[in-house]
């Protein structure tokens, strides 16, 4: 993030004020303040209409030729990028993500795992595919390579790039910051070993894989502790993405009502939403998860307000003997490979948000886009679904192969669904 805004001319200026305020007029629209409202009234559970969204990030490459970007500095490109990126969600995919009246700035904060660097090497071409070089191939015999993981945060670069932003549309548009804390224990592992490994050593040598993992939880609990010994906790509990494709709108947070809290440095993890997930552990028994993983990513995620808990795993399997068991559970996962009917008759009755993730082939891999097949899909999830509180975020989409509108139109089957199927 920049530190200063010297460089920006003064037509940019000009141009992006006038970006932001064609923003504005559509967020201050009663569509918006009726999805607001909607958001705030579903993440405090005080209603059971649904929510449903579309992440674009995997596919937005398909919108870059919409794009004419007139900004030369580097910081107004940026800022640019920011009103483009909300515009094409709103006019190719309008579903009920909610145009933001701030500019958000978010707070990045984590750790170095054990302070080992591991070697990343990308594809070539349009793909998120990447191979790892694993610095740990035995635990027993590398078991000193792990040291104490250093602590990272912007916080900072945070607060210089929000003066950037007010600096240009402060009288207009308000810039933000926010905090949303992530950890993932099983990917840290996986990253230093791989899964073969990981696997294995949870066998060949299980009290030195349950050392490894207190470790790494001592230094997620440190990197808690130095967040907010350093007052640089931020609520995130307005229009800004808490991961998953799912948003921090609620009244339920922060914890601390003092209005000032945060500026003055009072706030705690307590006071957002937090998130982390497992996927890596997928193809170990609910016992092995429960003895190896479950007990740490309960420590140090019990430190949030709420938690968002999963991704791509099943969360069935381990629901009974280790999902279930986290105390400040607001919204879980419900991925394709998780028993979606199981998971509703877990969730019937209780405050937590059913979050599902339809199977995204329907949209990226359809050459031509079958809604009859995918209203069945959708429909199947709404009857599991039934009588709990209801989100669907359509995630892990890579193409819409070619058409702009694909998501949209998906949107708008979705909502047909629920018109039909939904009580």
């Amino acid at each position: 993030m920049p530190e200063n805004n010297s460089t920006i001319e003064q037509w940019e200026r000009d141009y992006l004020r006038d970006l932001a305020k064609k923003q504005l007029e559509i967020a201050n629209s009663a569509e918006m303040q009726k999805k607001e409202a909607l958001w705030y009234a579903h993440n405090d559970y005080k209603t059971k209409e649904p929510v449903v969204t579309l992440e674009r990030g995997t596919f937005n490459r398909e919108f870059e030729h919409l794009w004419d970007p007139k900004c030369q500095t580097e910081t107004a490109r940026g800022i640019e990028y920011y009103f483009h990126s909300n515009m094409v969600q709103y006019e190719y995919i309008h579903d009920d993500t909610v145009m933001p009246k701030e500019f958000a700035v978010g707070i990045w904060a984590g750790i170095k795992p054990f302070d080992i660097d591991v070697k990343r090497e990308r594809s070539i071409g349009e793909t998120f595919a990447y191979k790892l070089d694993y610095p740990i191939r035995d635990l027993e015999a590398e078991f000193g390579k792990l040291k104490k993981s250093p602590i990272y945060c912007n916080f900072n670069d945070c607060v210089n790039y929000k003066k950037t932003v007010e600096d240009i549309l402060g009288d207009l548009m308000p810039a933000r910051i926010s905090f949303s804390p992530y950890f993932g224990l099983a990917n840290n592992i996986y990253c230093l070993m791989g899964l073969e490994t990981m696997m294995t050593s949870m066998y060949d040598y299980p009290e030195l894989f349950h050392k490894m993992m207190q470790m790494l939880t001592d230094d997620y609990l440190e990197l808690w502790d130095f967040i907010e010994k350093n007052g640089y906790i931020r609520p995130n509990n307005f229009n800004v993405g808490v991961a998953q494709g799912t948003y921090g709108f609620t009244n339920l947070l922060p914890k601390n009502t003092d209005e000032n809290a945060a500026e003055y440095g009072k706030l705690t993890m307590g006071d957002v939403w937090g998130y982390t997930d497992s996927q890596e552990t997928s193809e170990i028994s609910p016992d092995m998860y429960n003895e190896f993983f479950f007990p740490y990513y309960k420590k140090i995620s019990e430190r949030f307000g709420r938690l968002n808990y999963g991704c791509c795993e099943s969360v069935s399997a381990f629901w009974e003997k280790s999902v279930s068991k986290y105390e400040n559970l607001s919204k879980v996962s419900i991925s394709p490979w998780c028993d979606e009917e199981y998971i509703g008759e877990k969730l019937r009755g209780k405050n937590i948000i059913y979050h599902r993730k339809p199977f995204p082939n329907y949209l990226a891999i359809d050459k031509v886009f079958d809604e009859k097949t995918f209203s069945e899909h959708i429909e199947k999830t709404l009857r599991a679904a039934q009588g709990c509180f209801f989100e669907l975020s359509y995630r892990d989409v890579y193409s819409l192969q070619g058409e702009i509108y694909r998501g949209k139109k998906a949107y708008e089957t979705i909502q047909k669904c629920i018109d039909k199927f939904w009580k």
